[in-house]
């Protein structure tokens, strides 16, 4: 018999062929690292090397922090044309803006810088193997800051009525700035803080940190861009009521933020339970425990909506700024509230000066117009001036062209002008670009001239008609932009035009550009008179334009 392993019987357990002991170089060649390639196990193929760990947010956290993108693009771009407007009638129009833009970019910083702590905060935790998964602590965080701001801002109107308080020894510089540091600056804060939150979770990418700074600046900059637009875009509000509604917004984000939060952290405790079942049935009792806890804290969350309300309807009841119409404290001393109305240029009020014996009125922080009470005359005389434009010499329709040599008087000498003979003869038009309480308007209407008033403002016109006896049938009233109109205007339409929109310590600067005198002149007959009042400063963009 031929022994085992010979020649005619091959081991069946192992494979023929040659067999290579102690071969250095094969040694050497297994001592090299393996390569990455794909792996075959179990006939399957297996990529090879660390899968990545990192996953974006799910869909309740994603859309929490799409909704923080909005709520404060929203309220952002409403609160950088409500914070000056807010500040107007006791500041004007100028000195709320001067240093604004600069407060709300360096308020949008401070929160970012906040942001990204409290985010790094977040990622600590989580590595230390915290009970809240990072998604949670995000949500958690946004709906918070909505709360806040929600009740900051209901409250803000209270705040800036008792700054106002101070406004004298604030000084008009340092008075604004301080004023909206707690009105509308901390809204911006909050916003910086949500804004970067989101952007750093969206873009949460440790193994890839240049995709992951480039997503974040693309989410800073999209919601930069949104503001921008919707400042630009956003229709007005009246101050306070806009405050009131930002408010109400923030309170309305905060209350989805913590739904959706909700949410998702009834689908952690399932991922958990899942993973882990037999821990959770060791310490069932524990955990029951938790869980109710974390149910009773659950319904507390809503507890700043309910104190958001209480602010808000604070507000609303103590606030003069936020009541419509007439108000008891209005009336101090020998100054009696007659008219108040907030419109598109700010609170338009009548008030009547006992002690004087005049009215008055006042759109937000300018006092445009007034009579005396015994004769119905001006109290401001330059607004006569305007009458000047008939006495233009060289004019068809100048009345002292048409007066006549008296006889039996000294040579040269004329018939005095008198209202009968200053009379046009219904054929002259006139336009008055700002109506005030009417001075011009009634004068010429009362000439015989065919007066168009262009007002931007309602209220001004309502409260000119039922307080300042304007004539009710003048030619025609257009409550428009006065830019708007004259750009509209037929050709050689007017004999006299009255520009005067002074309101608030500035001017609008398209009525005073190159392009809108030249749409005056185009408007005015051949001989026509332009009467202008301008106040301002020349190559200032607030009061003059190109």
């Amino acid at each position: 018999m031929k022994q085992k392993g010979g020649k005619g019987y091959a081991d069946k357990s192992k494979p023929a062929g040659p067999r290579v002991v102690n071969d250095k170089s094969n040694a050497k060649a297994n001592d090299k690292p393996k390569s990455a390639g794909p792996q075959v196990v179990n006939n399957k193929l297996k990529p090879a090397g660390p899968r990545s760990t990192v996953r974006g947010p799910p869909v309740p956290v994603l859309v929490s922090i799409l909704i923080g993108f909005i709520s404060t693009s929203i309220m952002a771009s409403s609160l950088i044309r409500l914070g000056p407007q807010y500040l107007e009638p006791i500041y004007g129009n100028v000195l709320p803006n001067l240093g604004f833009f600069h407060g709300v970019v360096i308020s949008l910083v401070l929160g970012g810088i906040l942001g990204s702590i409290y985010w790094q905060r977040i990622l600590a935790a989580c590595e230390a193997g915290g009970p809240l998964t990072m998604d949670t602590k995000t949500g958690r965080a946004i709906a918070a800051a909505f709360d806040i701001v929600a009740s900051l801002t209901a409250l803000a109107p209270l705040r800036a009525t008792y700054m106002f308080k101070w406004s004298d020894a604030l000084g008009p510089m340092w008075g604004p700035l301080l004023t909206q540091s707690t009105l509308t600056f901390p809204v911006f804060v909050a916003g910086g803080f949500v804004v970067t939150l989101g952007a750093s979770r969206v873009s949460y990418n440790p193994q890839a940190p240049g995709r992951q700074a480039a997503t974040t600046a693309a989410c800073l900059g999209a919601v930069a861009i949104c503001i921008w637009v919707g400042q630009q875009t956003a229709p007005g509000h009246s101050s306070c009521r806009g405050v009131l509604v930002n408010a109400t917004y923030a309170a309305l984000s905060g209350v989805m933020v913590k739904l959706l939060t909700g949410h998702q952290e009834d689908v952690d405790a399932a991922v958990a339970l899942e993973k882990n079942p037999a821990e959770h049935v060791d310490n069932a009792p524990e955990k029951q425990l938790v869980q109710l806890r974390e149910r009773q804290l659950r319904k507390l969350r809503f507890v700043p909506t309910v104190a958001f309300v209480f602010c808000a309807l604070t507000t609303l009841l103590t606030d003069s700024a936020c009541s419509s119409g007439l108000v008891a404290r209005g009336n101090v001393d020998e100054f009696k509230m007659v008219y108040r109305n907030e419109s598109v240029t700010g609170w338009v009020s009548v008030t009547d000066d006992t002690k004087r014996n005049l009215r008055m009125m006042r759109s937000g922080h300018s006092l445009i117009g007034g009579r005396w009470t015994s004769t119905g005359d001006s109290i401001f005389g330059v607004f006569y001036y305007a009458d000047a434009v008939r006495m233009i010499k060289g004019r068809e329709s100048n009345p002292a062209s048409n007066r006549r040599m008296v006889e039996d008087q000294p040579e040269g000498w004329t018939q005095p002008l008198t209202r009968r003979s200053m009379r046009g003869s219904g054929s002259e038009r006139a336009l008055q670009i700002g109506l005030g309480v009417g001075v011009s308007a009634r004068s010429l209407h009362s000439m015989n001239v065919r007066v168009d008033v262009v007002e931007i403002d309602a209220a001004v016109y309502e409260a000119a008609i039922e307080h300042f006896k304007l004539p009710k049938r003048l030619n025609a009233v257009y409550l428009t932009d006065g830019r708007q109109f004259i750009d509209e205007a037929a050709t050689s339409t007017y004999d006299y035009i009255v520009h005067d929109v002074f309101t608030g310590g500035s001017v609008p600067a398209s009525l005073f550009s190159q392009s809108a005198v030249q749409q005056l002149q185009r408007i005015l007959k051949h001989d026509g008179v332009l009467a202008m009042n301008y106040v301002g400063i020349p190559n200032d963009k607030r009061t003059m334009g190109h």
